[in-house]
């Protein structure tokens, strides 16, 4: 079995961190039953799936001008 590390953080959300696979996982790239060893809370932290997205400013200026482009094209 693989060993994993259970994260816990401040927004309630778990994950499950692989510490060390096992022979069968390095061979077959099978995953077995997770074999939790450890765990950890994250009371400061929360998970990347609740984080605000950040997205560069010149992404956004780019979508915008897409999306400007493709209203204009469809008028």
């Amino acid at each position: 079995m693989c060993d994993f590390t259970q994260r816990e953080y401040s927004c309630g959300h778990l994950r499950w961190l692989a510490s060390k696979h096992c022979s069968e996982f390095k061979v077959k790239r099978k995953r077995c039953p997770p074999n939790i060893t450890d765990f950890e809370e994250r009371p400061n932290d929360i998970c990347g799936e609740c984080k605000p997205k950040k997205h560069p400013e010149g992404m956004i200026a780019f979508v915008n001008k897409m999306e400007s482009k493709r209203r204009v094209c469809q008028l």
